[in-house]
C-alpha cells in the first residue's frame, strides 16, 4: 500500500487568502454603503425611495384629533398643537398677557393651560396643562426640515371659525429664510410658503409635509393674505425643548458687538472695494478690557468670517451661533482695507437688545 506524506499547509497562501477575502468584503460595503446614501439623497429630493406619501384627507385624518384651539375669554383666538403628552405648542403674541387660557380639543373638552415659557423671538409659547387631566390625544410627529425643497407640497390643519378644524394644501416658497419678529434679532431658518388663504387663527398651526409630520409651526403672516411664514421643525424643537427643561431660550450674540450689514453705499463712504459682511461700529469696554491686546475688535473693522462660514450680514453670524454653539469663535476681519493675516478669537455670550443693533 503507498502512503502519501501530507504537506505543511502554505501559511503564505493562506494569509493572502483571507485578506484577499477581506479587500473583497470591504469593497462590497462600500459599495452598498455608497449605494445606500444615493438612494437617501434621492428620496429627500423626489420621496422616491422614502416612506409613501399620503393623501391630505388622510393627513387630515390622522392628525386632526392633536390640533387644539387656543382661547382668551371664551373667545378663539389662534391654533396650536400638541408637542407632548404635557404641552402644547401655539404663538405668543395672541396670548401674551392673557388673563385666562383655554385648550378647546377636537371633542370640544376645554382644559385650562398657563404659560410655562415662550420666545418673542420665534414667537413661540409653549402652553403646560394646569388641570389635573391626562390628554389622549397623541403629540405630532416631528419631520426633517432639512429635507424640504422648493415647491414641495405641504399641508395645514389648523382651527378657523371657532372650532372647526379647516384642512389647506399649499407650497413651499423659500427656505433658510430669516425673519425680523423683533426689530433687534431675527428667527433663523424660515420656512415661506403659499397656500389659497390664511387667518390670524392658523397662527401657531403645524406645516405637514406629505407624510403627516411637522416640519415648521406658521409664526407669521404676510402681508399677502395667500402667504405665510413657518420656523422649521429643527428650530421649534430646539427652542421649546429648552424652554420646558429650563423655562427659556437663549439666542447667542457675539459679546458686546454692535453693528450693521455692509452696503455699497458704506463702502464707498468708506472708500473701499468691500460691499458684503459686517461692519463693527461700537465694542463694549468691559469687554475690551477682559481680552489680549492682540484679540481685539475695533470700530471700523468689517467681519467677513466666523471661524470657517463667510459672513455677508449679520444674518449669517445669528445663523451659525444658534449651529455652533459655543463660548468663543474666530473672527476674520477687514481692517484698514486689508483682510486680518490672523482670526480675532472672540467671545459668546446670551444675546441683550443692547448687546447689537
Amino acid at each position: 500500500m503507498e502512503i502519501r506524506e501530507e504537506r505543511p499547509l502554505n501559511k503564505k497562501a493562506i494569509f493572502a487568502f483571507l485578506l484577499a477575502s477581506c479587500i473583497i468584503a470591504a469593497f462590497f460595503a462600500y459599495l452598498y454603503i455608497d449605494l445606500n446614501r444615493k438612494l437617501e439623497a434621492i428620496s429627500v429630493v423626489s420621496g422616491i425611495f422614502g416612506p409613501s406619501p399620503r393623501s391630505p384627507l388622510e393627513i387630515y385624518d390622522e392628525v386632526k384629533g392633536s390640533i387644539v384651539l387656543i382661547e382668551n375669554s371664551s373667545q378663539g383666538i389662534c391654533s396650536g398643537f400638541i408637542f407632548d403628552k404635557n404641552h402644547i405648542l401655539t404663538v405668543y403674541n395672541l396670548i401674551a398677557g392673557a388673563d385666562e387660557i383655554r385648550v378647546v380639543f377636537n371633542n370640544k373638552t376645554k382644559i385650562k393651560a398657563k404659560i410655562q415659557g415662550f420666545d418673542e423671538y420665534s414667537n413661540l409659547a409653549v402652553l403646560e396643562i394646569s388641570e389635573n387631566v391626562t390628554v389622549i390625544q397623541p403629540p405630532l410627529l416631528l419631520g426633517e426640515s432639512e429635507d424640504l425643497h422648493l415647491e414641495e407640497k405641504i399641508h395645514i390643519v389648523a382651527k378657523a371659525c371657532g372650532t372647526n378644524t379647516l384642512l389647506i394644501s399649499g407650497e413651499v416658497n423659500g427656505l433658510g429664510l430669516p425673519l425680523w419678529l423683533k426689530e433687534e434679532f431675527p428667527l433663523v431658518d424660515v420656512i415661506a410658503f403659499s397656500t389659497r388663504v390664511l387667518s390670524s387663527e392658523m397662527l401657531g398651526a403645524p406645516l405637514l409635509n406629505s407624510r403627516g409630520e411637522v416640519i415648521g409651526m406658521i409664526v407669521d403672516l404676510g402681508n399677502i393674505t395667500t402667504l405665510g411664514y413657518a420656523m422649521s421643525s429643527k428650530i421649534m424643537e430646539r427652542v421649546a425643548s429648552s424652554i420646558i427643561k429650563y423655562g427659556e431660550y437663549e439666542h447667542l450674540w457675539l459679546k458686546g458687538v454692535s453693528g450693521v450689514d455692509m452696503t455699497p453705499e458704506i463702502a464707498r463712504t468708506m472708500n473701499i472695494s468691500f460691499t458684503a459682511g459686517f461692519l463693527v461700529t461700537d465694542v463694549d469696554p468691559n469687554v475690551l478690557s477682559e481680552l489680549p491686546a492682540k484679540e481685539k475688535l475695533r470700530a471700523g473693522d468689517i467681519i467677513i468670517q466666523v471661524n470657517s462660514e463667510k459672513v455677508s450680514g449679520i444674518y449669517d453670524i445669528i445663523a451659525y451661533l444658534e449651529e455652533n454653539r459655543g463660548s468663543s469663535v474666530k473672527l476674520t476681519v477687514i481692517r484698514d482695507g486689508e483682510v486680518s493675516k490672523e482670526p480675532i478669537t472672540w467671545p459668546v455670550d446670551v444675546f441683550s437688545p443692547q448687546s447689537s443693533d
